[in-house]
């Protein structure tokens, strides 16, 4: 790295603690008191709340709103490379957040369809949305640190080019904490995880694609936390982009504990007891992997102990493991393999899980084991 890039790369980690102490001191109370978190949520009220109670908060709610009306929300502007901050009209000039652009939720809000336009030129777009809808939860208070974590990471040019991880195009802090992303929505691979036409070669393809870009981040020192089928995009040419994870961090190492904020989406048996590591990502990769081969979605909020039991019942009863038998063209020795490589990944105990980097190359070494080729490397893997 350059003298120069040395600079750069301080300035903007500069610009980024700028902003973060920023929102820490806002906190969330800016975000919550707006008239849209009542009117866009599906159930405003409380389920513990009687009458007098919830129209009482909601009376304090409309109140507070009043107040935050004339909040400014100004923070010098920060572009970074291509991406830049946009004001909140911009924003509802990019999508109008109406029910009819919804397209999911994600793990700390929603997603919506947009079109960016530049000029006469007019593209698809997705709009991410870190939300404070009523009621108010716990997990509320650590959405800002969460946005900062995420669009720290998405403008990272040491991390932003993998092909499988969405292109950031601008980023709002302005009455909505908000990313927009340069790409068209088709699909997202839990709407396929189920499906007879979504073969073998096409989920070993998935599988491989996300072993690639985790060991990429894992690489340049970054933990993701979570990761599920709901976050991912799956175009027609089964290539994947993923634009949703748990809890970032950077700077982290392999042997690093990792404080847990907030729980999130899946989560490692490890975080019960208040930390993780990059072994947590790992956990995590063996849920997803699990349900690829098994074309089967399992209940991972159990207890650990008893989703493992599961699992290894689900594998005993099956020639092929936890292969699913529709899949005629694996053979047994990969069937095993595998599914040994599911059950690495799931241990229990993290010390004893494999690093991504092995998991990628088991991957890659298992995809030969269907035909007997070896398996050429996909344009959309990092080198």
């Amino acid at each position: 790295m350059t003298d120069v890039q040395i600079r750069d790369e301080e300035e903007k980690r500069g610009g980024f603690e700028m902003i973060r102490k920023k929102l820490e001191e806002w906190d969330f109370s800016p975000y919550y008191f707006q008239i849209f978190n009542k009117e866009e949520s599906p159930n405003w009220r409380h389920p513990m709340f009687i009458d007098s109670i919830a129209n009482g908060m909601l009376a304090f709610f409309y109140e507070r709103c009043n107040y935050y009306q004339s909040f400014k929300f100004s923070i010098e502007p920060m572009i970074v490379g291509e991406v830049k901050l946009c004001t909140y009209s911009e924003l509802q000039n990019i999508t109008d957040f109406k029910p009819e652009s919804l397209i999911q939720k994600t793990l700390s809000g929603r997603l919506f369809c947009g079109t960016i336009g530049e000029g006469s030129e007019k593209r698809p777009a997705i709009v991410k949305t870190w939300d404070f809808l009523l009621p108010l939860g716990d997990e509320h208070t650590q959405r800002l640190h969460k946005f900062c974590d995420e669009i720290e990471l998405f403008t990272d040019e040491r991390v932003n080019t993998h092909p499988n991880l969405s292109k950031l195009y601008r980023y709002c802090y302005e009455t909505r904490l908000a990313a927009v992303y340069d790409e068209k929505f088709t699909r997202v691979l839990s709407d396929v995880l189920l499906a007879d036409d979504f073969g073998w070669d096409d989920r070993i393809k998935v599988a491989t694609q996300l072993a690639d870009l985790l060991a990429w981040l894992h690489e340049k020192s970054v933990a993701v936390g979570s990761v599920t089928a709901s976050c991912i995009m799956i175009d027609e040419e089964v290539n994947i982009k993923v634009f949703d994870f748990g809890h970032f961090s950077n700077h982290v190492s392999e042997d690093c504990k990792i404080p847990v904020k907030a729980r999130v989406g899946r989560e490692a048996p490890e975080v019960v007891a208040g930390e993780r590591t990059m072994k947590s990502d790992v956990y995590i990769f063996g849920l997803l992997l699990l349900e690829l081969i098994s074309k089967k979605k399992f209940n991972f909020r159990e207890n650990p102990v008893i989703v493992k039991n599961s699992v290894l019942k689900e594998a005993s009863l099956s020639e092929k493991y936890l292969v699913n038998e529709c899949f005629k063209e694996v053979d047994h020795p990969t069937a095993f393999d595998i599914t040994r490589l599911v059950f690495l990944c799931m241990n229990l105990e993290p010390e004893e899980r494999p690093m991504m980097k092995d998991v990628l190359d088991a991957l890659r070494a298992l995809s030969t084991g269907v035909r007997g080729e070896k398996r050429k490397r996909n344009e959309n893997e990092a080198e």
